[in-house]
């Protein structure tokens, strides 16, 4: 018979990051290990079978920004979950919700759990409020108890990006892999010589850790000299602006496709949205710290800006310049893609 194995998902939708993340290792993993999972979420059940998921449940709740109920409550529920699983004698995974920080998580989890993507950033040093003291304090202290824990509890690991690499010793990478977004979502860019009508597609959150509060000023500005600048996520009150809300996937990549310029977010270079947006041939610019440091493109130093100074005249020449320079580091992607098919096939289905 073929296996099966029972998940727990704090979010599985196919319009918020976490819930494509979790979509897309749960859809490797049963198609790799040949094995069918079910999956469980706070709002609805799934079957995945053969690298394609169904629906098992329909509660249709558009939300990409959760509050304390969620984001900390939901993960205990998961972990009292997969221990009745476990208790039961069943194979159990973890697929989501799983920042580096969060040492309780990988310490109450059941033996033998399988685990998803691990995430998490590198905290800014720039205090705006009191939430970040409380980060620059605490999450370093963190991580460093997740790293004793997860290293005794578990024998390979995967992370979402490598935004975390520079956190671990080089004796520890053999059991690592890094940059599982990379590896499922960017794959070649779709750039066409087509009139691309929207000028600046902008991804909005409203979440303290984001930044695009720096956008805010550049979008007024290209609205008052007539360019098209849309918004996808949470709406922006401004007015010219045109917010699509909260939309699914597949219609983001349309608006991409249709895109000339995006900026990727200052925070997290390697988020879906960017990777994307190189997907469809949308041009993308990022934050200048990151510059030498991004291994998926080739290095052109006129792919960043400053998101601290008002770059609008560099941001502008890119809308009107209608060449795409972007040009993806193949040879680094694909070996990426080999260490994240490896660690796939050392997950053991105990």
């Amino acid at each position: 018979m073929k296996k099966k194995i029972f998940s727990w998902a704090c979010d599985f939708s196919s319009f918020r990051g976490e819930g494509i993340l979790a979509r897309s290792f749960a859809c490797d993993l049963s198609t790799i290990k040949k094995i069918d999972i079910y999956v469980k979420s706070p709002e609805n059940s799934y079957f995945v079978k053969d690298g394609k998921i169904n629906k098992i449940t329909n509660n249709l709740n558009k939300k990409i920004n959760f509050g304390l109920f969620q984001n900390y409550l939901w993960p205990v529920y998961g972990i009292l979950y997969l221990w009745i699983k476990y208790i039961k004698k069943e194979k159990i995974l973890y697929l989501n919700f799983m920042p580096l920080w969060n040492f309780l998580l990988f310490y109450f989890l059941p033996p033998k759990t399988i685990i998803g993507p691990i995430t998490g950033f590198i905290p800014k040093k720039k205090i705006d409020n009191f939430s970040n003291i409380i980060r620059i304090i605490l999450i370093p202290l963190f991580y460093k108890l997740s790293l004793i824990i997860i290293f005794k509890r578990f024998k390979s690991l995967i992370f979402s990006t490598d935004l975390l690499k520079k956190k671990f010793l080089k004796k520890d990478h053999f059991k690592l892999h890094f940059n599982y977004l990379i590896s499922s979502n960017l794959n070649k860019i779709k750039f066409s010589s087509k009139k691309r009508k929207i000028d600046l597609l902008v991804y909005n959150r409203n979440y303290t850790v984001k930044e695009h509060y720096k956008l805010n000023n550049l979008i007024k500005f290209l609205l008052q000299k007539n360019y098209r600048v849309h918004c996808i996520g949470d709406n922006l009150k401004i007015k010219g602006l045109k917010n699509y809300n909260i939309i699914n996937r597949d219609k983001v990549k349309k608006l991409l496709k249709n895109t000339k310029l995006v900026i990727s977010s200052p925070e997290n270079p390697y988020s879906l949205f960017t990777l994307d947006a190189l997907n469809m041939g949308a041009k993308v610019l990022f934050d200048k710290k990151y510059k030498n440091r991004l291994f998926f493109i080739k290095y052109n130093s006129k792919h960043y800006i400053n998101l601290d100074k008002q770059n609008y005249n560099k941001i502008e020449k890119e809308i009107k310049n209608k060449t795409n320079q972007m040009i993806l580091n193949t040879y680094e992607i694909n070996s990426i893609k080999r260490g994240v098919l490896n660690h796939f096939n050392n997950i053991l289905i105990y």
